[in-house]
């Protein structure tokens, strides 16, 4: 919610009124791995009238600024990336820890909110008024509460581009074995129809309620 409603920018007053303090807010999603951090960027990017989803291992610099193309004519000319494209609106990326090294052509993008270009003789700056919504997991898989938010982040970002995000929300796995045991009854379920067996009951307790809902339900013939 505050990614997608945002801020308003700020300026200084009297003479330094050229100077500009962004109103955006930048979110990061950090937690385990099977959390649904992914259907939640791509909620957020379809929320957006001007969101951009991207998947941060199959990103690169240029995708996320601007390449330099030939076009027709053989001139060159800029061809914006993702950044640019959601110029005020959001900047979904998930897989955020598996970019590298990529993750430096942020730094200007998430607090001065520009992109700026020297390529093949062409040198300009572009606008990137948009809010990032990044997602990622720990450096270890899963989050260690024994360490430290830089120590669970240690390899997987920098500590500059850590304290361009605004807000920070952890997102635990709570081991729970009713739980598990549950909705693994509930998938194993849904896959195999016959796996109501007895050998199979054995596995899991008999005295843990299954909150499931009954096949005939999930499939629509019951109201």
């Amino acid at each position: 919610l505050l990614a997608v409603l945002g801020g308003l920018p700020l300026r200084a007053e009297g003479v330094q009124r050229q100077l500009r303090r962004r109103g955006d807010v930048h979110v990061l999603l950090l937690g385990d791995p099977g959390l649904g951090k992914s259907e939640l960027l791509r909620a957020l990017a379809r929320l957006s009238p001007r969101g951009v989803y991207i998947s941060g291992n199959s990103s690169s610099t240029a995708g996320l600024t601007a390449s330099v193309v030939r076009d027709p004519s053989g001139e060159f000319a800029l061809e914006a990336g993702a950044l640019i494209l959601a110029d005020n609106g959001l900047c979904c990326i998930d897989e955020f820890d598996k970019m590298g090294s990529d993750q430096h052509a942020l730094l200007e993008a998430m607090e001065q909110q520009t992109v700026s270009i020297a390529k093949a003789g062409i040198v300009c700056t572009l606008p990137a008024r948009t809010t990032v919504v990044t997602a990622a997991n720990p450096s270890k898989g899963t989050w260690d509460m024994s360490l430290t938010l830089a120590e669970n982040l240690k390899g997987v970002m920098s500590e500059a581009l850590l304290s361009r995000f605004d807000v920070i929300f952890l997102m635990r796995n709570e081991e729970d074995q009713n739980h598990d045991s549950a909705l693994s009854r509930h998938v194993v379920n849904r896959r195999m129809p016959g796996s109501a067996a007895p050998g199979f009951a054995g596995i899991v307790p008999a005295a843990i309620e299954d909150w499931s809902n009954t096949r005939e339900f999930e499939a629509g013939s019951t109201r």
